[in-house]
């Protein structure tokens, strides 16, 4: 069966070029992922790092708060990894 999109253009009248490569490529650059150690991490004077979350076995949850208002969310792993996730208002 013909692709649906077999000859058609983009909005500058190109057409798509032909599906004789099969494998699938990402737009994207997939860049090498990087773990970042807790001594690498900036915190600056103003910022306080409060543990909310410290069992067995379990992830360590931590908020970074800033005058007050929490910036982000760092959860330990337990492969070692951070995921950091940032708060704005």
């Amino acid at each position: 069966m013909e692709s649906y999109l077999t000859g058609r253009g983009d909005s500058t009248g190109n057409a798509l070029p032909s599906s004789d490569d099969d494998e699938f490529r990402s737009y994207l650059e997939d860049a090498p992922k990087q773990v970042i150690s807790p001594a690498e991490q900036n915190i600056s004077e103003e910022e306080q790092v409060e543990v909310v979350y410290d069992e067995a076995n379990c992830p360590k949850v931590e908020v970074v708060t800033s005058e007050g208002k929490p910036r982000r969310i760092v959860i330990h792993l337990p492969d070692g990894k951070l995921l950091e996730i940032s708060c704005e208002y």
